[in-house]
């Protein structure tokens, strides 16, 4: 697929959006099974301490890219928005400057993680059984941080090119190296978190490795040139601005999963905590289709937007968010019906089954909302309004939900924990379609300023 054969301005838009958004979902959820079958893995060949282990350094993956998005999504947005104006020298430089922002804030993470290891996992909510899983898999992980925000920079760059189908194959090819190492470092050499880090990181590499081979090799919009790399203040304060709402999304996830450890640890020990890292497992299952979507309208929305075509802008956000809830139904549908399953993949016992079968009901009941919240907080991303989507964001995953995390339990006992999502999310979804309204009220008006203005 060459730039042109992608009509962002006036081809069918259902069509188009499956084209884009296909592709981004299955590469987010190839993601998702992969950190799925670490776990299960983990879970099944060696236990309760070391699955809570690889829980603990769940926030670890969620500040690695926390960076990444910030920088691969605000560049990708103003990569789509020059384009749609038709500023080549500008798109190029959203990339060059994106990639050295990447360079500096995963170096700087990697430094950071290795020096202070126990500090960290001690405010990740690490337990004294399960903290030699913990930090062995830490101390591997946190060298794969460069290689995670090149791999989702690439990704990105070579998606808004035009090109889902090859932005999909960097992932993937990571994650297919991904869960074919944990077969054999856990299975065969018996290497246990060692071998469940050590094949993320591998998997990592060579995504990293094949997006670089597209970007670099010419096979995207991107024309590489060492100008490009040269930094300026104003678009990298721009970039970083853009895609400021992902570092808040990503950090959130990171201190919501300390949150959770700790009060999990209170009330049911490593085996509610082992549950957790099923719940957020599933979680994350259910939010990468949603996720997918959003990505794959990111470059038709800013297009339009940089085009000044309002109204297909809004025409779709709605039709994309139409299929979104309808894809999240279907995985929300499994999880209800068989929880059971689901927890005896990640290796359950009896005690996990006594927990987690309620827990993953209530924690999952009203989740079909989330495929149009996840859409509402990038759409406004999408059109460099970054400060609605930092307000869905922040009010969802902290203001409102750690307060009803330590409120609940002392009504609902553990099950509390797992009703303080539900509640959060239904607040989010008012929210979001409030916001999205008031922007499309403010689109409808433009539209019609536009119109008189060429009568």
């Amino acid at each position: 697929m060459n730039e042109k054969s992608v009509d962002y301005l006036n081809g069918r838009l259902f069509p188009m959006i499956l084209k884009f958004s296909i592709p981004a979902a299955v590469s987010l959820l190839i993601t998702a099974i992969y950190n799925i079958v670490d776990r299960m893995f983990v879970g099944n060949f060696n236990g309760t301490s070391a699955l809570a282990g690889l829980s603990v350094c769940f926030p670890l993956s969620y500040m690695m890219m926390a960076f990444a998005l910030t920088c691969s999504a605000g560049g990708s947005t103003f990569f789509s928005l020059f384009s749609g104006q038709d500023e080549k020298d500008k798109m190029n430089k959203s990339f060059g400057n994106a990639f050295v922002l990447v360079c500096i804030f995963e170096i700087l993470l990697t430094i950071l993680l290795l020096l202070f290891p126990d500090p960290v996992l001690k405010i990740f909510g690490v337990t004294e059984t399960s903290y030699p899983y913990a930090i062995s898999y830490y101390r591997i992980v946190a060298l794969g941080c460069l290689f995670q925000g090149f791999s989702q920079l690439f990704c990105d760059f070579v998606r808004v090119s035009g090109k889902p189908v090859l932005g999909m194959c960097v992932t993937g090819i990571g994650a297919v190296t991904n869960i074919v190492l944990d077969a054999v470092f856990i299975i065969i050499f018996d290497w246990g978190v060692v071998g469940a880090a050590s094949a993320t990181v591998i998997g990592q590499v060579f995504s990293a490795l094949f997006g670089a081979y597209l970007v670099f090799g010419k096979k995207t919009q991107v024309m590489i040139s060492k100008n490009i790399f040269r930094l300026e203040k104003v678009l990298c304060l721009q970039i970083i601005s853009c895609g400021f709402s992902f570092f808040v999304a990503q950090m959130a996830m990171g201190f919501i999963s300390l949150v959770y450890n700790s009060q999990l640890g209170k009330y049911g020990g490593d085996i509610a905590i082992s549950v957790y890292a099923v719940v957020s497992s599933i979680m994350a299952f259910v939010i990468m289709p949603a996720s997918g979507i959003s990505q794959g309208i990111q470059p038709i929305i800013g297009n339009n937007y940089g085009s000044k075509n309002y109204g297909r802008v809004m025409q779709a956000f709605f039709q994309a968010s139409i299929f979104s809830v309808s894809i999240t139904c279907f995985i929300w549908l499994i999880v209800l019906f068989f929880p059971k399953q689901i927890l005896a993949a990640f290796g359950g016992t009896e005690e996990m089954f006594h927990i987690g079968i309620t827990g993953l009901r209530v924690n999952f009941c009203i989740t079909p909302v989330l495929g149009f919240v996840m859409l509402a907080t990038t759409f406004f991303q999408s059109i460099n309004r970054p400060t609605p989507s930092i307000l869905i964001t922040v009010l969802r995953q902290v203001v409102f939900l750690v307060p009803f995390i330590f409120i609940l339990p002392i009504f609902f006992d553990i099950n509390g924990i797992f009703f303080a999502q539900p509640v959060s999310d239904v607040i989010a979804a008012i929210l979001s379609m409030y916001l999205v309204l008031k922007e499309r009220k403010k689109m409808l008006s433009l539209s019609q300023s536009l119109k008189l203005q060429h009568n």
